[in-house]
C-alpha cells in the first residue's frame, strides 16, 4: 500500500511540475498581451523620469505593445520597490531603478526586499555621470584649488543632497572621504532645491546631473569635473575627475530594470531581449542624450545584469562604511 500510495504522489508531484512549466511557458508565448507598466521611483521631468520615457517609447516599439510608465516616488526609491516587489510575477509590472539604492535600516526592515539584487534582473540600461558643482562665489576655479581651500578649513564649508542615502549625498561623502575633509552637510527635498541654495551661495558644492552645466555656462554656478570615465560631448569644455587631479573617482548612478522576483524565466528572457536591442539602438541614444553624462550599457544577459546590480550594491555598501555615513 505504501508503495502504490508513494508512485501517485511521485505521479500528482511530476504532474503539477509539468503543468507550471506548461503554464510558464504558454505566459511566455503570448507575452506580452496586454500593456505593460514601468514603474519610475522619481517626480516627471527629473533625469530617471527622462530615461524612463525614452525607454519605454522604444521598448514598446520592439515589444509591438503599449508600454505605460507611472511615477511612484518617494521614501528613495522604495514607494515604487515595494510596489513592484508585490505586484503579480507576470512581466506586466516593472521597475526602473536607480544604483545607489541605500536604504536607511528603519525603512528597510518593513520592505519586501532588501536591495535592487532581490528582484529579477532585466536589463542594465546605462550609467550617467555627475558633476562636481560650486556656489559661484567660491574662490576656486579647478578643482586641485578646491580641494586645497577645503583642507585648510573644512568648518567653513558645506554640501547639498536631495537628502540622507540619496545618491548625490553619498557622492559627496566618497568625495570627503578621497580627500581627507569633513564638511557639513545640507539635506534638501530634491536636488532642484539644491541647485538653487548653491546659486545663491547657502551652500558651498553639490555633485548634480550635467544638466546643471547650463547655469556653470551662464555664470551662475561652477563646474570642476565630471565624475565619469569620459567627457560629455555636449560639454567638452568640462574635465572628468582624472583629467582635473582625482584619479580613478566615479560618481555615476545606473539606471536598471527589473522585475518582480518569481517571474519566469521566459517572460524575463523576452524582456531582456527586447531591452537589449532598445539599449543598442541610436534611437534611444539620440532620445536619451539630454540627461547628461549619459554611458550606454553593452546588451547582456540576465544572469550578467544581476552580477553588476550585486556588484554595484556591494561597492556602495562598501562606501557608507567606509565613510561611516549615518543613514538614520
Amino acid at each position: 500500500m505504501d508503495f502504490t500510495l508513494n508512485i501517485r504522489r511521485r505521479f500528482l508531484l511530476g504532474g503539477a511540475l509539468a503543468s507550471l512549466a506548461w503554464s510558464s511557458g504558454a505566459l511566455a508565448q503570448g507575452f506580452p498581451a496586454r500593456p505593460i507598466t514601468i514603474v519610475v521611483p522619481f517626480v516627471a521631468g527629473s533625469p530617471t523620469d527622462v530615461a524612463a520615457r525614452a525607454f519605454a517609447a522604444e521598448f514598446s516599439q520592439t515589444l509591438n505593445s503599449p508600454v505605460i510608465v507611472d511615477n511612484k516616488p518617494g521614501a528613495n526609491q522604495t514607494i515604487a520597490g515595494a510596489y513592484v516587489a508585490r505586484a503579480a510575477p507576470d512581466g506586466y509590472t516593472l521597475f526602473f531603478a536607480n544604483l545607489p539604492a541605500v536604504v536607511p535600516p528603519s525603512i528597510l526592515a518593513n520592505l519586501p526586499y532588501k536591495g535592487i539584487r532581490d528582484f529579477a534582473p532585466v536589463s542594465d540600461i546605462m550609467t550617467i555621470g555627475f558633476v562636481l558643482v560650486t556656489a559661484p562665489g567660491v574662490p576656486a576655479t579647478t578643482l586641485q584649488e578646491f580641494v586645497a581651500l577645503l583642507k585648510a578649513d573644512p568648518a567653513k564649508y558645506s554640501y547639498g543632497s536631495s537628502g540622507i542615502s540619496t545618491p548625490i549625498h553619498l557622492m559627496a561623502e566618497m568625495f570627503n572621504k578621497e580627500i581627507g575633509v569633513k564638511t557639513l552637510h545640507v539635506p534638501y527635498k530634491g536636488g532642484n532645491q539644491v541647485q538653487m541654495d548653491l546659486i545663491s551661495d547657502r551652500v558651498t558644492y553639490a555633485f548634480l546631473p550635467t544638466g546643471s552645466m547650463d547655469y556653470v555656462r551662464a555664470g551662475k554656478l561652477k563646474g570642476l569635473g565630471l565624475a565619469s570615465a569620459k567627457r560629455d560631448p555636449a560639454y567638452p569644455e568640462l574635465p572628468t575627475m582624472d583629467e582635473a587631479g582625482l584619479r580613478n573617482f566615479r560618481a555615476t548612478v545606473r539606471f536598471v530594470l527589473v522585475a518582480p522576483r518569481q517571474t519566469p524565466p521566459d517572460v524575463v528572457g523576452k524582456l531582456n531581449t527586447a531591452a537589449n536591442k532598445v539599449i543598442a539602438s541610436e534611437a534611444f541614444y539620440t532620445r536619451v542624450k539630454s540627461v547628461g553624462g549619459v554611458e550606454m550599457s553593452h546588451p547582456a544577459t540576465p544572469a550578467q545584469v544581476g552580477a553588476r546590480i550585486a556588484e554595484d550594491e556591494a561597492r556602495w555598501d562598501a562606501v557608507v562604511k567606509k565613510a561611516e555615513i549615518q543613514l538614520e
